[in-house]
């Protein structure tokens, strides 16, 4: 890594993907809505760019294969898919159990925990909101900025209300686009395969399989001291790991 793991001082999360369980809705509720306009694309495109499907993009692909398609159309598309994910799956979506497990640990030490995410506070179920509110700080949604990622402005946003420099603070990720965001505002980032495979995540300062390996990773690398963590102790990390 090319920050010091004493020198960490806060955490900062992406949501989908990484502390909920997500994706596999996402990927749905977007097909399904392209599927009303007779449009197609593949669940693998969907994932490689999360956080990052806007208008030109998608003009992009469907104009690469041969498809003209007015770029107003996606505003209705873009809605529809926000209706179709609120009303089929937002209340089902599941807080990754291991990420869940994680942040009540990391509450007991003193570092401190922010969320970036591309999603918008209107998707969010209000327990969700209110689990999110009460756990991280400070909390920057994709209708609190104007250029989403890969554009480095969430992240910065992040660091702003942290008050803290980027040497000072680690980013997890799921996606190339957040990884991009994080790297070009000057984050250190670390990228779980939860969603895609390692060689997708290159770009990030390191991979890992999970919640469990950044766990195992956060306290054997020094970033929090096993003891602060209580119930977390060194036999927790080895059962993990077995």
């Amino acid at each position: 890594m090319k920050i010091s793991p004493e020198n960490v001082q806060a955490v900062i999360f992406d949501l989908d993907g990484v502390i909920l369980d997500s994706m596999p809705a996402h990927v749905a509720s977007w097909r399904k809505a392209l599927g009303e306009f007779d449009l197609e694309v593949d669940a693998d495109f969907i994932l490689r760019h999360e956080g990052a499907l806007d208008r030109d993009l998608l003009v992009h692909l469907f104009e690469r294969n041969g498809q003209r398609v007015a770029p107003e159309l996606f505003d209705r598309i873009y809605l529809r898919q926000r209706e179709i994910y609120w009303d089929q799956y937002a209340a089902e979506v599941p807080v990754f159990p291991g990420a869940a497990r994680l942040v009540e640990l990391l509450a007991r030490t003193a570092l401190r925990l922010a969320l970036v995410t591309s999603s918008s506070r209107e998707v969010l179920t209000p327990d969700l909101w209110t689990w999110l509110a009460s756990s991280f700080s400070p909390l920057i949604t994709g209708d609190q900025v104007r250029r989403s990622k890969p554009h480095p402005e969430p992240y910065l946003k992040a660091l702003a209300g942290l008050g803290l420099p980027a040497a000072e603070v680690l980013v997890v990720e799921n996606a190339p686009a957040g990884i991009a965001s994080a790297r070009a505002a000057g984050l250190t980032c670390l990228a779980l395969a939860t969603t895609l495979p390692h060689a997708e995540l290159a770009e990030a300062d390191l991979v890992l399989d999970n919640h469990a390996a950044l766990r195992i990773f956060l306290v054997r690398d020094g970033v929090i001291d096993a003891e602060a963590l209580g119930a977390f102790s060194a036999w927790d990390v080895n059962k993990e790991q077995a």
